[in-house]
């Protein structure tokens, strides 16, 4: 089975970056906040089954789905959530 750090390392990062896009773009509206987010997370399933886990086998399917999900929604909530309150607070972000 090929290792899943590269794939869990890559899904932090686009949290992060979901994260500031989420704060960046929509602000205040927050349904389209989670829709960033799910798209972002849907977008890495996708490129990283058709490219780097092709091969799999169908037992390991989950695995590439599952793989940083936990990981990803903290930070994603934790970026957007500290940015929000940033700019609340009067800091430009």
């Amino acid at each position: 089975m090929p290792g899943f750090d590269k794939l869990y390392w890559l899904r932090i990062g686009l949290a992060a970056v979901a994260g500031v896009t989420a704060q960046t773009f929509v602000s205040n509206d927050y349904t389209t906040g989670l829709t960033i987010g799910i798209a972002v997370y849907l977008a890495s399933y996708y490129v990283a089954r058709f490219t780097w886990y092709r091969a799999l086998d169908n037992k390991s399917q989950g695995k590439v789905y599952t793989t940083g999900l936990p990981g990803f929604v903290l930070v994603f909530l934790f970026t957007w959530i500290l940015l929000y309150t940033l700019q609340v607070a009067g800091y430009s972000v």
